[in-house]
């Protein structure tokens, strides 16, 4: 189906909205880069004046070491342009996000042109234009068109999206190489040659971001048997497909199966909680340590209620539609993840698109459903970050619910209902704007680093004066803001650090040049400038300069000892 000028002056209004959106004031909203923003734009910076990455490793391919937590590679070269054009600072950085957000849009268009297409219809009926079996032909093409450009619009102003899209986030990027393998995998379905490209996409996405290694399989295989009933007369493009992808994960492939990829894993997921081991230990004892204890309360039952549990928690009603992700950086605190408005559309959806289109129900539902599975394994839920991944089949839902019921409308009635529904969506949008615009960066500033940028700044300005400059670690990460912020040369840093590693594995700077990174105020030789947080400035010391976050609230302050 092709789409027609109409519809493509549409999106073309909409796309430009959605950039607008996620650009706008970028530089300065988030309030400040989060460490791992910072990490990104430094080592996009060490590659482009020295080939190497922050530990001297040359144009790594499968991973930057980074903290110690070794990140995905491509987000970091997708940043090496911009930072080569715009220079290195907050919005080289996240540029690639606003484009990525911003292609999501016009690819969830294209998406639901192959979503329904051609889609028969099933169950028996009497109703005019149904056949005795109960088919019916495809969606008529403007209600395709119209799904389409409803879903690329509801995404375009999405809550979840928006904000994500805004920071340099690497899930981010993957969620919008998702959407592109699942399109090429529909398209497929009626030019097979294309299943040779079809899983780059998300092979691409396992270079991007650590969820999607895991989630992007799963929906790679999940769209691929369900899309196109006759997929396997297809062996040789498919085979070539797959070649092409194992080739392509090659680089990759070791370290996946290494000890510093399941560092971060470790950490986080669930399954190294021990607290469902000691419970199942005490209560096996208390029952006597018997077999039939043993099996009732074996830690294994533990850790798969645990996992459900998590896994349900992305349905919650207060994330979805009331307060959202509990962690500012990943939502407003002050709206859902989805407009409230939202809630109606979104069950009218899932249950007319099963009603109507069952196959593409269980495509969309499919998933969704398996891009929660990673987020679940994780302690910290429900996580909009790791379930970016859902996006856009909830925008799907809603749109599908949107252009059926209002295809049935006539007259006045139908422009009455699209009328209401726009204000009512303008006006969801514009409370998200403002808060985000006017409150957040004032009552979150904390919660993203604020100060150690500013800090930096007014110690380049002092800094001279002094032997050594002395920057707390409270705030976390102090060394890669240094070197950010300061342009620090990539192999003089390398030449000069004083790094270890702590018994996790994660990678800690101590101190290069003239910076040493600690939280005690010692009695240094020569003249030292200290930034520390209010609570450790001593009494013999000479404030020159407080930091404070967008509350008012002091955060750091510039010192040295009388």
């Amino acid at each position: 189906m092709k789409p027609g000028l109409t519809g493509l002056v549409i999106l073309g209004v909409i796309t430009v909205a959605a950039f607008l959106i996620r650009v706008a004031d970028i530089g300065n909203l988030p309030p400040s880069l989060s460490w791992d923003e910072a990490s990104i734009g430094y080592n996009a910076y060490s590659i482009l004046t020295t080939g190497r990455d922050e530990h001297g490793k040359l144009l790594p391919l499968y991973a930057f070491a980074a903290y110690g937590d070794y990140k995905p590679p491509l987000p970091v070269y997708l940043t090496v342009p911009f930072v080569a054009v715009l220079g290195l600072n907050e919005t080289a950085v996240r540029m690639p996000s606003v484009l990525s957000g911003t292609a999501a849009v016009v690819l969830t268009y294209f998406l639901c042109l192959e979503l329904f297409r051609r889609v028969k219809i099933a169950g028996p009926s009497r109703k005019k234009g149904i056949t005795a079996t109960g088919s019916l032909p495809s969606l008529p093409e403007g209600q395709v068109a119209a799904v389409g450009l409803t879903a690329a619009a509801v995404l375009a102003v999405s809550p979840w999206h928006i904000q994500l899209s805004r920071a340099g986030w690497e899930a981010n990027i993957a969620t919008t190489l998702v959407i592109a393998g699942v399109c090429l995998l529909l398209i497929a379905a009626r030019k097979p040659f294309l299943y040779t490209v079809s899983l780059l996409p998300f092979v691409l996405a396992i270079y991007t971001f650590n969820s999607a290694r895991y989630a992007a399989p799963l929906i790679a295989c999940a769209v691929l048997i369900l899309s196109n009933k006759t997929w396997a007369k297809y062996r040789k493009s498919l085979a070539a497909g797959l070649v092409i992808a194992f080739v392509t994960l090659l680089p990759i492939l070791p370290h996946l199966l290494s000890p510093q990829a399941r560092l971060r894993f470790t950490e986080v997921n669930i399954f190294t909680d021990p607290a469902p081991v000691n419970r199942s230990n005490q209560l096996t004892g208390i029952d006597g340590n018997t077999v039939i204890a043993r099996i009732i309360h074996n830690r294994r039952i533990g850790y798969i209620r645990s996992f459900l549990s998590h896994y349900l928690d992305h349905f919650e009603p207060d994330f979805l539609f009331i307060r959202g992700d509990g962690n500012p950086k990943f939502s407003l605190r002050d709206t859902g993840q989805l407009y409230l408005l939202e809630f109606p559309l979104l069950v009218a959806g899932i249950f007319l698109l099963w009603r109507m289109l069952p196959r593409t129900a269980l495509i969309l539902s499919a998933w969704l459903l398996l891009a929660i599975i990673p987020a679940a394994t994780a302690r910290e839920t429900p996580h909009a970050l790791r379930t970016e991944g859902t996006l856009p089949v909830w925008q799907i839902f809603i749109a599908f619910s949107v252009v059926t019921f209002t295809s049935r409308l006539r007259g006045w009635w139908r422009y009455g209902v699209i009328g209401a529904l726009i204000l009512a969506y303008l006006f969801s949008w514009s409370h998200f704007w403002h808060v985000y615009r006017n409150h957040y960066a004032y009552e979150y500033s904390g919660e993203w680093q604020y100060g150690y940028r500013e800090a930096i700044r007014a110690a380049g300005k002092i800094g001279n004066a002094y032997d050594r400059i002395v920057i707390t670690e409270s705030i976390g990460r102090p060394y890669m803001y240094v070197l950010f912020y300061t342009r620090y040369g990539p192999a003089e840093f390398r030449a000069g650090r004083d790094d270890s590693f702590d018994t996790a594995g994660f990678y800690h700077v101590n101190g290069f040049g003239k910076y040493r990174f600690s939280d005690t105020v010692t009695e240094w030789q020569g003249d030292t400038l200290y930034i520390m947080p209010p609570k450790v400035v001593p009494t013999n010391a000479r404030v020159l300069e407080t930091v404070k976050l967008l509350s008012g609230e002091p955060v750091l302050v510039l010192f040295d000892i009388i």
